[in-house]
């Protein structure tokens, strides 16, 4: 099936052309419940814009237009965003802070969060996942992710937007039993009808932050793999270098390889814009405040987004009010994979995953909680390193 780029101008006329040279609305029935699955992952400050980190507004709007020209009638947007209590994290604040909560009251469509279910559950290798069951019993999913770099997958795209239609254990799950692996078989349980990457903007070493890079593309197809593919080359990505894509492609039986999709428009080549996927934020973060004697690394795959996005504010909150502190022998580990040096003087373990990895380390200082508490994070920071 085609995969359509399109240089994209936030009018309907540049979306419509994407949607037909990609034969996008081939096999829908008008009749049939519509699900536009968007990028909405967090609800961010107000005296910040959402561009690159969430989908946009126009494509939103643009999308239910030309479905309600298809005759649609029953559409429902739906996304289950990253939830982090004392952040105020939650899926209606992202809905609002996106403008689709305005968004989706001016048009007459209702909105579902998925966190809150129902959900089906199904077996991933032994390991029980919950899918919401609205997006099981759609008769034609959209799916509306932004092309972004990712610091943990590379690309966060069309299949680990789907990511998004777990139930909130579910997702913890995906980081505890294998991040990519499990993305890609979600993949295969998911009945993705079109894919429409909203390339008004793209984001580095996302998902969040404010590296945004204005690019003015869609990519749409019909074939998640194929719409991926030629998302992470326009990134300068390679797709067999992808763990959920190349995992996916071998599921399904096919190949990563850019040469056997057709691409309609422009030259993915042509519009091509590498960018870095890879975060060394605590590294930054103490090059910013001129912190020396700790060591953290980068959390990796178990880290998920609630855990992460509350780990980061804790230390930043602790480094940014000790700017040119000097520690000794200090380790601060996220997320399963970190193990502490036996050397380490003190071993601050931020959350469920890195207290288990480091239980018997003899300087393990445990903050325990999935996620762990931000508050209890500084002042334990606090406590023990500051006299």
């Amino acid at each position: 099936m085609p995969v359509a780029v399109v240089k994209y101008d936030q009018t309907l006329a540049a979306l419509r052309r994407a949607i037909e040279l990609c034969e996008g609305f081939s096999g829908l029935n008008p009749d049939s419940k519509v699900i536009l699955k968007p990028n909405v992952v967090i609800g961010g400050r107000k005296s910040q814009r959402p561009d690159g980190v969430v989908t946009t507004l126009e494509v939103m709007e643009g999308l239910l237009t030309l479905l309600r020209e298809a005759g649609c009638r029953d559409i429902t947007i739906a996304e289950g965003g990253a939830i982090q209590p004392e952040l105020n994290l939650n899926t209606p604040r992202a809905f609002e802070w996106s403008g689709i909560k305005e968004l989706a009251e001016r048009l007459g469509i209702p909105t579902i969060d998925l966190n809150e279910g129902p959900f089906t559950a199904l077996d991933f290798y032994g390991v029980k996942i919950e899918i919401a069951s609205a997006l099981l019993e759609a008769g034609f999913i959209v799916n509306v992710p932004v092309l972004k770099t990712h610091q943990l997958t590379k690309i966060s795209m069309g299949l680990k937007n789907l990511k998004g239609v777990l139930s909130n254990e579910s997702k913890k799950n995906f980081h505890r039993h294998g991040l990519e692996r499990f993305i890609a078989i979600l993949g295969t349980k998911i009945p993705v009808s079109l894919t429409v990457i909203d390339g008004t903007f793209a984001i580095q070493k996302g998902p969040v932050g404010d590296d945004v890079h204005r690019m003015n593309l869609l990519v749409a197809g019909k074939d998640i793999l194929d719409v991926d593919i030629v998302g992470a080359h326009i990134l300068g990505i390679d797709p067999a270098e992808v763990g959920h894509v190349k995992l996916f492609a071998d599921m399904t039986g096919q190949t990563v390889d850019l040469n056997r999709v057709e691409v309609r428009g422009e030259n993915p080549a042509d519009v091509q814009k590498p960018l870095a996927w890879a975060s060394t934020w605590p590294l930054d973060l103490m090059k910013k405040y001129n912190i020396s004697g700790i060591h953290m690394e980068t959390p990796g795959y178990s880290n998920c987004s609630g855990c992460g996005m509350g780990i980061f504010v804790a230390v930043n909150n602790f480094f940014r009010e000790n700017v040119g502190a000097t520690f000794d022998g200090v380790e601060i580990c996220a997320g399963q994979e970190p193990v502490a040096s036996p050397a380490a003087n003190k071993v601050f373990c931020l959350g469920k995953c890195a207290c288990d990895t480091n239980k018997d380390h003899p300087h393990a200082i445990k903050i325990k909680g999935c996620p762990p508490s931000i508050k209890k994070i500084y002042e334990t920071l606090k406590e023990e390193l500051v006299p």
